[in-house]
């Protein structure tokens, strides 16, 4: 069984072959790796084989890339979206966030144009080269894209959108509907050229570590109708959508599933996301994919811990009717050695198999 066909029958609620394996490496974990044997030419995806793949599509303001400031340590750019951010030059924690474009709703007014699907946003070539490569490795391919709270936070900043959610939610819905006909209107495009895609994926970070960002309410009466309506537009074109939000967000699940989507990812353990609770109270319903502590692979950790937080969410997760991908609960940082990353890999598909 292929990739494109294990993921497929997951995302679909269908018993595959074995459980898929899909992972997000940090670019200064696979800069470790390149010490520890990862070969310099090959990505850590294609070296352990991971299943899934993305081509993005670019709902920003679409300003121009910025390098503000660079040292031996650190970058400051200015980014698509308008964010002045600083950062690692290996990318090996989250961003300092300094400033944004939008600081009121004349400077929202003044910008939103730029919000609109246009082909000249796509490197059609480029894009066309990494679909056609992807589809050679019959890998599960996804268009994906920034909705929602995650675009909205891009505009104003966290605080700025925080309080526009308290305190201006129609401001709210329209920058939430923008970035919905947006992403729309750009998918569109890449339907209209010929590409071939699989299934869905929306990055909208809901959670924090004990609830959600904003009540169910808020959830319910501003951003569901538009995660909804892009649920609606990518099942219209027979693709599985993909909600990574990390987080806790239990309290939105039901919403979740009633807005259209087919999987809900990474399912952060240390944010109370327990994959056993998840697949007793919704696994009829919706995919899943993660709630594996990545903390139990570190290098300070036994590797008989790391071995029995495989087997045992490999066992939940297959006991799900709906379908589990394996993935950590976030991502796999600089504290995972190669060796540890490639026993966790060898786990999977040694137990992850369906008998």
């Amino acid at each position: 069984m292929t990739s494109r066909e294990r993921v497929s029958k997951a995302m679909r609620h269908q018993r595959p072959d074995r459980v898929p394996l899909y992972e997000a490496f940090w670019e200064a974990t696979a800069n470790r790796w390149r010490q520890e044997g990862l070969p310099a030419e090959v990505s850590a995806d294609d070296y352990f084989d991971t299943e899934i793949r993305h081509i993005g599509v670019d709902n920003s303001f679409g300003y121009a890339y910025e390098v503000v400031e660079r040292t031996d340590d650190y970058i400051m750019v200015r980014d698509n979206w308008g964010v002045l951010k600083k950062d690692h030059r290996d990318h090996r924690s989250t961003p300092e966030l300094l400033d944004f474009a939008i600081k009121s709703r004349a400077d929202w007014d003044r910008e939103k144009h730029r919000l609109t699907a246009d082909p000249g946003r796509v490197d059609w070539d480029s894009v066309k080269a990494s679909h056609d490569a992807i589809r050679k490795q019959e890998k599960f391919l996804c268009i994906s894209a920034v909705p929602g709270y995650e675009a909205t936070w891009r505009k104003v900043g966290v605080e700025g959108a925080l309080m526009a959610i308290a305190d201006d939610p129609g401001w709210v819905r329209e920058m939430y509907e923008y970035d919905a006909n947006v992403i729309i209107g750009m998918a569109q495009l890449h339907f209209d050229r010929g590409f071939d895609f699989d299934g869905a994926w929306l990055w909208d970070d809901l959670g924090y570590r004990n609830a959600p960002l904003f009540s169910p309410k808020a959830y319910r009466e501003q951003l569901f109708p538009y995660h909804m309506q892009l649920c609606d537009f990518f099942h219209a074109h027979d693709l599985p959508v993909v909600l990574h939000s990390c987080g806790r967000v239990l309290d939105l699940m039901p919403m979740l599933i009633g807005a259209g989507f087919d999987c809900i990812q990474p399912l952060e353990v240390k944010a109370g996301m327990d994959l056993a609770h998840i697949v007793r109270e919704y696994g009829k319903h919706v995919a899943l994919m993660g709630g594996v502590d990545v903390r139990t692979w570190y290098d300070d950790v036994d590797e008989s811990v790391t071995e029995n937080e495989v087997r045992t969410k490999l066992a939940i997760g297959m006991s799900s009717p709906g379908g589990y991908v394996f993935h950590s609960d976030h991502s796999v940082g600089t504290q995972v050695s190669f060796t540890r990353y490639a026993k966790v890999a060898e786990l999977v598909r040694r137990y992850g198999v369906y008998g």
